[in-house]
């Protein structure tokens, strides 16, 4: 058998990426957008575990003492930012603004005030700032859900 080097090919080498290109797809998995879509899959699979009389809250463990909260929305703002909006125990609106470096809390079966009331779903914010958005008013996301 005789090999002809006229047949021969060479291999498939893909191009080369630049730096800032494979900078880029490490950076994928820790953009705001991404950390936004991974919480709320584990916030709608807990919440999915509560009954009527319990809602989600939060417990932020990267403070010297603990503070609990109960999460009305949660949003995020490209490239680093997340951001939780909820109310204190003591009623007490509360928002929180962290970079996804720094975020840190645990989720928590928390009683709700009004057990008897339909329980209000998280509302899950991707694309308007925290500046942009007020703590829902209870009644309007009952009847915004019932339509």
């Amino acid at each position: 058998m005789t090999l002809n080097p006229k047949n021969w090919s060479l291999p498939d080498i893909p191009m080369l990426k630049s730096f800032s290109q494979q900078l880029s797809e490490f950076n994928q998995p820790y953009t705001a957008k991404n950390m936004f879509q991974q919480l709320v899959e584990r916030v709608k699979d807990f919440e999915a575990k509560l009954d009527q009389e319990h809602e989600v809250g939060m417990r932020l463990v990267s403070f010297g003492k603990s503070t609990e909260f109960s999460v009305s929305r949660i949003g995020y703002l490209d490239p680093s930012l997340l951001w939780f909006q909820g109310v204190m125990p003591d009623g007490s609106e509360v928002e929180l603004v962290q970079h996804v470096s720094q975020i840190n809390f645990m989720l928590l079966k928390v009683k709700r005030k009004l057990p008897q009331e339909p329980r209000c779903p998280i509302g899950f914010c991707p694309l308007l700032p925290p500046a942009e958005t007020a703590i829902p008013d209870r009644q309007k996301i009952i009847e915004a859900n019932e339509e």
